[in-house]
């Protein structure tokens, strides 16, 4: 019996794209027969080769036996590597049944998938409520589907089982697939961590940068106001150094679009762009804008970036602010700037702005996206003298440039030209984003002048020389018209800053009674049955959410509080005798309440800073 249509018709409301790829996939290499058994077995096919997916005999029985081996206790995420017919996810659900527990099944031929929606009702299986066939089942979309689907509040113990007779089909994929899951997961609870030290710094710098970056021009001024011009994104990858002289005399014919790093190159190789985009908020970031002369470009910053930007290029100075700030709604203090999207990277940021802008053609040079030739960036950044300062002879160089990328984790992929080279996780998460944006914008022609480096697909591939010939051929009054904007907006712009942040004081100050609602209900005195209680309680968290311009800061600011908070509550509600756990469970939302506590004062602090800086 063929079980395909209702499978898929189930998939299909959870995983559409997939369904989509399974009804289009043809099987040729998975023989599906019955077992002794009396229920679905199969073998693969492969180059006169036949592997049993499955026991001839007792498929059932094997997989049992097989999960047997493996310690699952405590655990509530399963990582399946092979998924075969599925019967080791039906031993296992067998043992462990939980709808709690989570399965995430990577399966690395769709053929075989296809198989075990032909030969089997997976109608149970498809109706568990956290289930996940990954598709594609490596790289970085094996990771970003991990991310999406692990919840590091609730997760307990990641427990990985292997269908043997899968894995030996592509043992390396396999390899690669948990080694991806384990980073990412070690990943997720490091980004945690790093998110509420990122936070501080945002703040802090916001806080510095609210007054000169309320009274910049924002971007959304310059948004549509060169339709149709062609522009160069410049990144500092390491092939900008065999093409970075093709740009020099075309900043009459292009937008030139600098990231941040590949600056002090540029100015160097005499070429002065039109745009720097900058928005980082570490100094470390910012020397490579230290000491530069810019001529007449103008700096496009994000209001959190490193706030020697806004004194360095004061009066050249283009604000906006992140799409989903970690600051919550605080941007909105210093007026509506316009939103940039930076998706960890600068030259993601540079793409939004050239889109913003209504450029088209979009041409990427030093766009590497790799360690081309085994270097990390072109040459004449600041990183120069740091790394190789006092370094004359050249094995001594080429071995410090073996330590630097040692340091980094690599990956190996493949170039423009079908060459394998060496990039990271991170680069290649960003060529994915690059990926996205191309394709949701099929009015746009988009153009990679790296000449190196893995972005290749949707996009036309040809020299820069040639990019410019091409498409940069009219000349037109790009500088003018750009200061013509600039001036009207500056002309336009009120000489004060009149932002009421009043509403936002009176949002701590609301949260601060909460605050102090909820101590009182974790006092010795107040006595309520456990039930009860943890309602009340669990209602005085959700009146901070009420405030819903503070809340987010407070959340960022406190990401470590509310994990430990969510872990510990989740274990709470597990007991079953909760009316003698009332000293405990007093105790679990005191210690929550009090982390919020310390997320506000640094809040409320910089608020009052704000609001003295405004008023100056």
């Amino acid at each position: 019996m063929n079980y395909f249509a209702s499978n898929i018709a189930l998939l299909t409301e959870r995983q559409p794209e997939l369904a989509r790829l399974l009804q289009g996939t043809v099987n040729r290499s998975v023989r599906i027969f019955e077992s002794r058994r009396g229920i679905p077995t199969a073998t693969y096919q492969r180059g006169g080769a036949e592997t049993s997916l499955h026991s001839r005999y007792e498929p059932l029985t094997e997989a049992r036996r097989a999960l047997d081996k493996t310690d699952c206790s405590g655990s509530d995420y399963f990582v399946l590597l092979g998924f075969g017919l599925g019967y080791l996810l039906d031993a296992l659900i067998e043992k462990h049944p939980d709808l709690r527990n989570h399965y995430f099944i990577v399966e690395s031929d769709l053929e075989i998938l296809k198989a075990s929606f032909e030969a089997r009702d997976l109608g149970g299986i498809l109706a568990l409520p956290h289930l996940h066939f990954a598709w594609p089942a490596d790289g970085p979309e094996l990771a970003e589907q991990w991310t999406r689907f692990f919840d590091p509040v609730g997760a307990r113990r990641n427990t990985y089982l292997t269908h043997l007779p899968s894995v030996s089909l592509n043992p390396g994929l396999f390899k690669n697939a948990a080694e991806i899951i384990r980073n990412q997961t070690f990943q997720i609870f490091t980004d945690i961590n790093t998110l509420v030290e990122k936070s501080r710094t945002f703040l802090d710098n916001f806080v510095r940068n609210a007054r000169k970056a309320s009274l910049a021009p924002g971007v959304m001024r310059f948004s549509g106001k060169f339709k149709d011009a062609p522009a160069v994104i410049v990144s500092a990858g390491p092939s900008l150094d065999k093409n970075i002289h093709e740009l020099r005399g075309c900043g009459d014919r292009a937008l030139l679009l600098s990231t941040d790093t590949a600056l002090k190159p540029l100015t160097a190789a005499g070429i002065r762009p039109h745009f720097i985009l900058t928005g980082d908020p570490y100094l470390l970031n910012f020397r490579h804008l230290e000491g530069a002369s810019i001529g007449r470009a103008l700096v496009v910053a994000e209001a959190t970036a490193y706030p020697e930007v806004f004194n360095q290029f004061e009066g050249r100075v283009v604000a906006c602010t992140y799409d989903h700030s970690s600051l919550g709604s605080l941007p909105g203090i210093i007026g509506e700037k316009g939103v940039l999207r930076a998706w960890g990277s600068v030259a993601t940021m540079a793409l939004d702005f050239a889109l913003l802008l209504g450029c088209n053609p979009v041409i990427f040079t030093g766009q590497d996206l790799a360690h081309t030739g085994g270097r990390i960036y072109c040459s004449g950044l600041h990183f120069d003298r740091e790394w190789f300062g006092g370094i004359s002879d050249p094995e001594l160089w080429h071995q410090k440039l073996e330590d630097l990328r040692a340091s980094r984790k690599t990956v190996q992929s493949e170039d423009i030209f079908g060459r394998p080279i060496e990039t990271t996780d991170k680069l290649t998460a960003y060529c994915n984003w690059f990926l996205k944006e191309i394709k949701g914008n099929p009015g746009v022609r988009f153009i990679n002048a790296t000449e190196g480096g893995i972005l290749k697909s949707d996009v036309e591939i040809i020299t820069l020389k040639e990019a410019i010939y091409r498409y940069c051929s009219r000349r037109l009054p790009l500088d003018a018209r750009i200061h013509e904007i600039f001036e009207a907006v500056r002309e336009d712009s009120p000489s004060g800053v009149r932002t009421d942040i009043s509403p936002l004081l009176a949002e701590a100050h609301s949260v601060r009674k909460t605050l102090a609602q909820g101590f009182r209900l974790c006092s010795p005195k107040v006595n309520f049955p456990g039930g009860d209680l943890r309602r009340k309680l669990e209602n005085t968290k959700q009146n901070i959410y009420e405030n819903k311009n503070i809340a987010p800061l407070l959340d960022c600011l406190n990401q470590m509080g509310n994990v430990t908070f969510l872990r510990r509550r989740e274990r709470w509600d597990d007991r079953p005798d909760k009316g003698g756990a009332i000293l405990e469970l007093k105790n679990l939302y005191s210690e929550y309440l009090t982390t919020v506590g310390q997320a506000l004062d640094e809040v409320e602090k910089s608020l009052k800073q704000i609001q003295k800086n405004l008023s100056c």
